[in-house]
Formats: C-alpha cells, sequence, structure tokens
C-alpha cells in the first residue's frame, strides 16, 4: 500500500544505470487575476517556489487547458468557454515545459482555427504538443521523442466533451478505449516509455469513477509505463497496477478564477494540487515522488506546502488511494456520489425546451441543447446518470446516501 512518506515511494530497485524522470503537472489556465503578472513579465516568479522540483525532473509536461488566442469566437457549449491571450505562451516557456498536453474540454472553446493558433503559438516558442490536431486523425497521433536515451511515446486523448477533432476540421484527441489499446501494444514493441495521460472524470469527486479505473488499468495492462488522468479539479489517489503506476488527478495546477462566485477558501481542493514526478529505467516505472502545492488568491506564486500542511497532505493522499485497492468501495464511493448528484443532472433535461429539429446555424438554440448533448456523449456524465437511474429503478437511493458523508469529509482540504 502506497503510504508517500515524505512524498516518495520506490516502486522497485532500478535494474540499469539508465534512467529519466518525468513530472506532468494538472490543468493549468492561466488566465482571470494571471493575467496581470504574466502579461508583466513574472512567469518566473509564479513559479520559483516549485521550479526547482520542475528542474529535478529530466523531462516537463504541461496540461495546458485553454486555446492561446484573441479572437472572438466561442463555440456553443455547456460550462464556460476559456482562453489565454497569445502571450501567456511566456508561462509554460518559464516553466520550461517541454511537452504541452491539448487534449481536454477546452482546447476548443473557440474553435478550429485558435487550436491550429495554439500549437503554432506553442511550437515556435520550443514547446512540443500533443493531443489535438487540424483533424482527428491528426490529433490521435502520439507524440514520440528522445530524450536521456529513451525513446519515448506519448498518447494523450480526452472523454467526449466539447472540442473534438472531426474528419475535416481541427480539435482535441479523443477517448477510444479499443483504439487506445491497440495503440498502446503498437507502440510498447518499439519505444521505451509509453505514457498514457487521459482528460476526463467527475469533477470535485476525490475517488475515480468505476469506469475510469476499469479503462486506466487496461492501459496498464496493454503496456502503458504510466497512465494519468486530469480534470476532476482535486487531487485523487494513485495505484500501482501490475507495476505500471496510474495517477487518477493530481488536481489543479494553477487556475486562478476569474469567477466572482469562486473566491479562494483554503478548505477547498481547487486550490491545491500535486505534481508527480516519475522515474523510468529501460523495464518501467521505478520511483514515484509527490510535490504537494497551493495557489492562492495572490496570482503571483505558487508555492509549495511545508511542513505539518505537507505531511497532512501525504496523509490524505494515502488515505484516498487505498480506497482504490478495494472495487467494492470504490463502486460504494461512486454510489453515493450520484445518488446525491444524479437528480440535478437530469434536471438539465428538464430545462432543454427546443422546437426540434434544431436549427444548427442559430447559435442560442444550438449552445440551449448543449447539456442535453454532454450527458449522453460525455463518458463521465454519462455514468453519473446511468448509475443514478439504475439506483432509483433498484430502490437504492437511500442506501447509497450513506457514504455521501464520507465523500463530503474527502472534500474538504482539512490541513
Amino acid at each position: 500500500m502506497l503510504k508517500f512518506t515524505d512524498g516518495f515511494e520506490q516502486l522497485k530497485p532500478s535494474s540499469t544505470v539508465e534512467s529519466i524522470s518525468i513530472a506532468i503537472t494538472g490543468d493549468c489556465c492561466p488566465f482571470g487575476a494571471a493575467l496581470e503578472p504574466i502579461l508583466a513579465g513574472k512567469s518566473a516568479d509564479i513559479l520559483k517556489g516549485i521550479q526547482p522540483f520542475l528542474d529535478s525532473a529530466d523531462l516537463r509536461i504541461i496540461q495546458f487547458e485553454a486555446p492561446l488566442t484573441n479572437d472572438e469566437t466561442p463555440i456553443p457549449k455547456s460550462g464556460p468557454n476559456l482562453k489565454c491571450p497569445p502571450e501567456c505562451v511566456e508561462f509554460v516557456k518559464a516553466g520550461d515545459f517541454a511537452v504541452a498536453l491539448l487534449a481536454n474540454n477546452h482546447t476548443g472553446d473557440y474553435g478550429p482555427a485558435p487550436i491550429i493558433e495554439t500549437i503554432e503559438i506553442l511550437e515556435q516558442n520550443g514547446t512540443k504538443t500533443v493531443g489535438a490536431g487540424k483533424n482527428a486523425v491528426e490529433a490521435a497521433k502520439p507524440l514520440i521523442i528522445e530524450k536521456n536515451g529513451f525513446t519515448i511515446s506519448i498518447i494523450n486523448i480526452g472523454e467526449h466533451e466539447f472540442g473534438r477533432a472531426g474528419h475535416s476540421h481541427a480539435g482535441s484527441a479523443a477517448l477510444d478505449p479499443l483504439v487506445n489499446i491497440t495503440s498502446i501494444r503498437r507502440l510498447k514493441k518499439s519505444v521505451d516509455i509509453v505514457l498514457v495521460i487521459l482528460h476526463g472524470g467527475t469533477e470535485t469527486n476525490p475517488v475515480p469513477r468505476p469506469k475510469m479505473v476499469q479503462t486506466c488499468r487496461a492501459f496498464a495492462e496493454a503496456g502503458a509505463s504510466a497512465v494519468m488522468n486530469i480534470h476532476t479539479h482535486c487531487p485523487q489517489g494513485i495505484e500501482i497496477w501490475e507495476g505500471t503506476p496510474i495517477i487518477y488527478s493530481p488536481g489543479n495546477f494553477y487556475f486562478p478564477s476569474i469567477w466572482e462566485w469562486k473566491q479562494f477558501d483554503p478548505k477547498e481542493f481547487w486550490w491545491t494540487g500535486y505534481i508527480p514526478k516519475i522515474s523510468f529505467d529501460k523495464s518501467g516505472a521505478m520511483a514515484l515522488e509527490i510535490m504537494p502545492f497551493m495557489f492562492s488568491p495572490d496570482p503571483e506564486k505558487i508555492e509549495p506546502l511545508t511542513g505539518d500542511k505537507k505531511d497532512k497532505f501525504y496523509e490524505y493522499l494515502a488515505e484516498i488511494s487505498a480506497i482504490l485497492a478495494d472495487d467494492l468501495e470504490i463502486e460504494r464511493y461512486f454510489d453515493a456520489w450520484c445518488a446525491s448528484r444524479g437528480a440535478n443532472a437530469l434536471t438539465s433535461i428538464r430545462k432543454v425546451s427546443a422546437n426540434w429539429p434544431i436549427d444548427a446555424t442559430n447559435y442560442d438554440q444550438l449552445k440551449s441543447i448543449m447539456p442535453l448533448r454532454n450527458i449522453f456523449t460525455c463518458e463521465s456524465h454519462h455514468e453519473l446518470v446511468s448509475r443514478y437511474l439504475c439506483l432509483l429503478e433498484d430502490n437504492r437511493l437511500d442506501e447509497a446516501g450513506k457514504y455521501i458523508e464520507k465523500i463530503e469529509k474527502l472534500q474538504v482540504a482539512d490541513f
């Protein structure tokens, strides 16, 4: 069982003298309160507290969750349309991130052209991209890079939310487990390391949904060297599955809020996350190091947790990771999550009022049905509603609700 003593886990002895370490961040959207310091050239100051940890990794990867554009072309969708001005690429450069992950539910928020613009801006500034492209085929291509004598392949995919690539338009790569498993098996024969990084899951839920667990484990069994999911805006646990580390969510990396209702609260995990650094040799993952941090309402710094706060975070991470050792316990937590949130999700269906067929050229009409679209097509939303309806059918909502208090306790950063 993972204990994260001092934030370090030795997974196995190193079998060779060759090794490489890779650090991967959670969601980064440097907008809102972050814009002023970034545009004033203070990106290095924001990262100063955590830069030594980032620099200790041979390869640094960032999840970048917004197009870099000034275009005013928001797509019809449920949820906010996010973007950052092109100058925000300076934040990525300041962190010396070699790769930006673009398969997520915001890369396409302003349409196909800003996606291509974002890829070009990042790559012109020295950061390779993966997970998005000019069409579905290009978006799905894994990124293959050479570093420290290792050949590394990165597969970056996201759930079926908004901004997905199509046959003839730019977008992000979509999760397709059967296709992804085939890709993992093929790549494993020709590269040293296969990283699979997803974007999905149930937001603010500290325990991953059952099918996400099954999917990540299937990727590990297919030959992935490490699997990581990003999107939940809160930390989730870590497990080692058949020798492969699976990181279910590191929480946010840097996501200052522009919403008046999202005020800083140190008890809310939106503001606290962790950066995993995985060390590999030629036979697989051999060590895992975790650095917890907090970004505060002061948008000019990301600070590592220290002292008692750091120790308590490690204890918390061990607690939520222990749940992953019991599949039935994972089911219980998800049942409770669905019992508490399923009815609200279904309410969005009742709110949809439209004259069918919808006029696809009418922005307002199209946007009005996007919550409905998301429930049917996004894997996490679909599993939530499906499970809720089954609990309702089986008259198990009260039984499932017994774990709601446990979830609510785990949602509080009580340190």
